[in-house]
């Protein structure tokens, strides 16, 4: 973005990661990342023999065992979780990449001396091969991807955006112009201004809700300089990306 170069970002997203974490595939990457023996079996004995059944109104399934997901509400799970997606990146090559939880991020750029043609060509060529890299870790370690909800969005300064075709085994994904990611919603111009009028339309709303409550109403000057307040934020962050 600072060269004027549009940047690709793939957001992948996976289903129920947290209830399909795969026991024997967990105990591997634990045993690569070289565990002590001794606390290595006592999570083996932790996961095994563990047993479920279904309820579904009045009818109860029998006891089966389960060879997949992580206890909820186990203090252990969390860490187990990040144990098992921690090698994901490594898969992406030098691309930049960030994950938290079941959200993966994965940032492609060209190199700078390339035309805006071949820049798309590139970002094409090597989206859809990270996409399928993506897809393939997935299957091997039994997570899989919701094809449906994994998005691509293209960061370009332009007044036009650019248009990318990225394909995921074979499926084309949904390229969009805002993406909402850990709470923060940003426009293909890396713009925060989504976030910003929400979170003012958000104050505005809770003032209302006060004065309703308290059957009074709030000082003008109050509420004045609560507004002004996130406007001077809203500008300075402005002014921040025109530089």
């Amino acid at each position: 973005m600072t060269a004027n170069i549009p940047t690709l970002a793939v957001y992948v997203d996976y289903q129920k990661v947290y209830d399909k974490v795969w026991h024997k595939g967990l105990v591997v990457k634990l045993n690569r990342m070289g565990i002590p023996l001794g606390l290595l079996k006592l999570i083996i004995s932790w996961l095994n023999d563990r047993r479920a059944y279904v309820i579904f109104g009045e009818n109860k399934s029998k006891i089966f065992y389960t060879h997949i997901g992580l206890p909820q509400g186990s203090s252990l799970s969390p860490y187990l979780f990040i144990v098992y997606h921690s090698d994901l990146v490594t898969c992406l090559g030098a691309f930049s990449s960030h994950i938290f939880a079941d959200d993966l991020n994965v940032l492609i750029f060209p190199p700078i001396c390339r035309g805006v043609k071949s820049i798309i060509k590139f970002l094409e060529e090597e989206g859809t091969k990270i996409c399928n890299k993506i897809a393939y870790d997935s299957k091997k370690w039994k997570q899989s991807v919701n094809f449906s909800k994994t998005i691509v969005q293209v960061f370009h300064s332009q007044v036009q955006s650019s248009v990318v075709d990225i394909y995921m085994e074979g499926k084309k994904l949904e390229v969009v112009k805002e993406f909402k990611y850990l709470g923060l919603a940003w426009t293909n111009k890396m713009s925060l201004k989504p976030t910003i009028d929400k979170t003012l339309e958000n104050i505005q709303g809770t003032f209302s809700k006060l004065r309703w409550m308290k059957r009074e109403t709030i000082p003008g000057f109050t509420v004045l300089i609560c507004i002004g307040w996130f406007q001077l934020s809203y500008d300075i962050i402005n002014q921040t990306q025109a530089q």
